[in-house]
């Protein structure tokens, strides 16, 4: 099992290594517009969600990619965002990003191993983004963060989570979609969803927070917002 998971683990690492790569041309258009940092976020709703966070202290943005939703918080106001991923090329864009806009004194970008957060001290953050990682890792790794982000939330902390489509066995089939081990989808050997339906992700929050509301979102070029937005208290 252990081998198994570091696995997985290593080839989800490599995907979004390759994923977030940042083209020179790419970062001399923002650099050209110092105020295209809005630009970085895929969908109105998501940048509305990680404005909310800008009332906030100390957020932590885990699983940041290349960093849009920390510098959003910190330009909504949040002195202190830690931005955290385990991929190099998405923590190096972040910190470019950061410097670009201005918020590098903010916004503190940190490569991180997997159980980074067990190291964490409780109650340490009073603000929480994390998106589009909980449903691309194993059950039993998404299970371990959701337990670790109760642990290092304060008790009247916002946090906001970000999670894919949920596509059901009966549309997968539609669309000739493999579902492995019953809701999991890879693409060339690589864990890309675990799918489960807005009811199942509130009885896997419900050990540990409450949630506040629901909304769902589209990424560009997508007619239906399918997308999840979960808002949670901590229990």
């Amino acid at each position: 099992m252990e081998d198994m998971l570091s696995k997985v683990n290593r080839d989800l690492i490599e995907f979004w290594n390759s994923a977030y790569v940042i083209s020179e041309e790419e970062m001399e258009q923002c650099r050209k517009d110092p105020d295209s940092w809005k630009e970085l976020v895929p969908s109105e709703k998501l940048l509305h969600a990680a404005e909310s966070l800008g009332t906030r202290k100390k957020v932590l943005d885990y699983g940041c990619g290349m960093g849009w939703a920390g510098i959003v918080a910190a330009k909504s106001g949040c002195p202190d965002v830690t931005a955290v991923d385990v991929s190099e090329t998405g923590i190096n864009s972040a910190g470019e990003f950061a410097k670009l806009y201005g918020v590098q004194d903010q916004v503190h970008a940190s490569l991180v191993s997997p159980g980074w957060l067990s190291a964490v001290p409780d109650g340490t953050y009073d603000g929480l983004f994390c998106s589009n990682v909980l449903d691309v890792v194993p059950s039993v790794t998404a299970e371990e963060i959701i337990r670790e982000t109760a642990r290092v939330v304060t008790e009247d902390a916002s946090v906001v989570i970000g999670l894919n489509y949920y596509i059901s066995p009966e549309k997968a089939a539609e669309r000739g979609t493999e579902l492995v081990d019953g809701n999991c989808v890879y693409m060339n050997g690589v864990l890309r969803l675990v799918s489960h339906s807005d009811e199942e992700w509130t009885e896997i929050f419900s050990p540990y927070f409450t949630v506040e509301k629901l909304d769902h979102f589209a990424w560009p070029g997508e007619t239906e917002e399918t997308r999840r937005l979960f808002f949670l208290r901590k229990r």
